[in-house]
């Protein structure tokens, strides 16, 4: 018969060993916030286009999954880019396997988006959104014609150092609100 000191020691390693094998389910991704003004510094490319088709694929060590959305760009606030750009995302479904990665938005066809970007570092001639969602602004056409454009999704919280929730960075402003801080801000890293 074991003794109750033994069972207990028994029951703490248990315990530990449900904790650490359900750690990977608790995390959740991190983001530092980011301006408009430091998306636009860090950002190669900042494009409004329309989204016209997406795929999923796995990587070729078969561990990965990304989604790779396709763009036909309507005009650049910043550098230079070709008639149609390919996004590229981590996450995605393939074959009955699907992969979520928090803080990552994907798009529909026919969705307008103003992106933030960079070339990634596959150098494998796709781009990807500087700060996951920070950098992607889906624009809202109203019926009053103003054209409003936000970052936000409903599952992103944003903490402070404290981790404390704070106030959403999602903010809706006009697009020529956007274009103005994207300005101002390659004008000041000049």
């Amino acid at each position: 018969m074991r003794s109750p000191i033994r069972k207990r020691v028994i029951r703490k390693y248990l315990l530990a060993l449900i904790i650490l094998a359900c750690t990977p389910l608790l995390l959740g991704t991190s983001m530092v916030p980011m301006s408009v003004e430091s998306l636009t510094r860090n950002a190669a490319l900042i494009m409004q286009g329309e989204a016209t088709r997406s795929w999923s694929q796995w990587n070729p060590q078969h561990s990965l999954i990304y989604t790779y959305t396709e763009f036909a760009v309507a005009r650049t606030l910043k550098g230079q880019a070709p008639a149609q750009v390919v996004v590229k995302q981590l996450g995605g479904s393939v074959d009955g396997t699907t992969q979520h990665v928090s803080g990552v938005r994907y798009w529909p066809a026919g969705e307008e988006a103003v992106l933030f970007l960079r070339p990634s570092e596959a150098k494998d001639g796709t781009h990807v959104v500087v700060g996951l969602v920070q950098g992607n602004f889906r624009v809202q056409r109203l019926s009053t014609g103003e054209v409003r454009v936000s970052n936000g999704v409903p599952e992103v919280q944003w903490l402070n150092a404290a981790g404390e929730q704070s106030v959403s960075q999602s903010t809706p402003m006009t697009l020529h609100d956007l274009e103005t801080r994207i300005q101002r801000a390659q004008r000041l890293s000049q």
